[in-house]
């Protein structure tokens, strides 16, 4: 009797639409817009993703943080727990491999050092919520960050300042990653303010950066 030939593993799906993104044009449009919105996710993929946010334990996120003029609301869901075999790590191991083979490649680093995704959260937007005001992310977080779009729908925008002056939207959907520059992008020590409103259906994003420790 011939020996039975083990089954093989099922072949995983794509986590990237193909083709994949050019980084260097990506570099050069966040030198000039601050934040942009780009097709990342294939839909099985994301869709994967969905499926595991769902079943993530949230806690709410703080409803105010800061204070005085730099008092920012917000109305979310995080969870920054996620267990071995979660689709999150095979998308944070997978994008900072596409990043770690850029800069290796590229004969000057547009990052002040090896750009690291050592922060992942997930956060979960309600339908009607207000989402979160004017605000710049931590001083800590640096080079670039990244969220996600799983699912929903709602207005993100950058603008001049907490009041939203000169507010501009920029238009996503799911499976879009959302890229913002942060302190060490090509130098410059900015953090753009943004904001999150008008959500229209129950919204997932998860977010990668890379905290200064």
């Amino acid at each position: 009797m011939s020996a039975r030939r083990p089954c093989s593993e099922p072949a995983r799906a794509p986590i990237f639409r193909s083709p994949g993104p050019n980084l260097a044009d990506l570099v050069d449009a966040l030198a000039q817009a601050g934040a942009l919105a780009v097709p990342m996710l294939s839909d099985s993929f994301r869709l994967s993703l969905l499926e595991a946010a769902r079943r993530s334990g949230f806690r709410a996120a703080r409803p105010r943080v800061g204070e005085g003029n730099r008092l920012v609301y917000q109305r979310m869901e995080v969870c920054g727990h996620f267990p071995a075999g979660s689709p999150f790590h095979a998308l944070s191991a997978e994008f900072q491999k596409i990043w770690d083979d850029f800069q290796v490649q590229v004969s000057s680093n547009p990052f002040e050092e090896r750009l690291l995704f050592n922060d992942l959260m997930l956060q979960r937007y309600s339908v009607g919520e207000m989402g979160i005001t004017p605000h710049r992310d931590r001083t800590a977080y640096r080079n670039l960050v990244c969220l996600f779009v799983l699912e929903g729908e709602g207005r993100f925008y950058i603008c001049d300042d907490r009041s939203g002056r000169g507010a501009r939207e920029i238009l996503h959907v799911p499976g879009d990653v959302l890229l913002m520059r942060a302190p060490g992008f090509l130098g410059s020590t900015e953090r753009p303010f943004h904001y999150v409103r008008d959500i229209q259906s129950p919204r997932y994003v998860f977010g990668l950066r890379h905290e200064r420790v």
